[in-house]
């Protein structure tokens, strides 16, 4: 999973385009603006981001920067919503854990919208996720529906 995070994530950094995550176990989505993605000390890959939308775990409301960590992203959705690199709200591009390992940097350009083609992947990628969500839900019913009839007394 994480390949997979490490890749929208950098997309979207890239594109300058809105990201939605579930991190760390939480149910809510959270919609962030990723500007670097880096390795910190430690080796690890973090994303400084910008949250627009959600709540964090200490409940405090956006909009705040945040760093997360990319191995505790559960989800992540690349949204079709531009947004405008370097906010002067807290933005460093000079900081000093960028030089360490940069990955990946949202710059001060015009934001790069999908092409028409790449639309048609996402519309064919969206049908093949509810096919595989719907075959999920068939194995779930028919695993309850087997625990249930275990669980009844004669």
């Amino acid at each position: 999973m994480i390949p997979v995070v490490l890749k929208i994530l950098t997309k979207a950094a890239k594109e300058r385009r809105r990201a939605a995550i579930r991190y760390n176990g939480q149910r809510q989505l959270m919609v962030v603006e990723p500007h670097v993605i880096y390795m910190d000390d430690d080796g690890g890959v973090v994303a400084n981001c910008f949250q627009v939308k959600g709540r964090s775990s200490s409940g405090k409301k956006p909009p705040f920067w945040k760093t997360f960590r990319v191995t505790k992203i559960d989800a992540v959705f690349l949204l079709n919503v531009p947004f405008e690199a370097a906010r002067v709200e807290g933005f460093k591009l000079n900081q000093r854990d960028y030089s360490r390992g940069l990955i990946a940097m949202a710059y001060d350009r015009p934001p790069a919208m999908p092409q028409r083609h790449q639309q048609r992947h996402s519309d064919k990628l969206l049908a093949q996720t509810r096919s595989w969500w719907s075959q999920v839900e068939s194995a779930i019913d028919g695993f309850l529906s087997d625990e249930s009839s275990h669980h009844r007394r004669p």
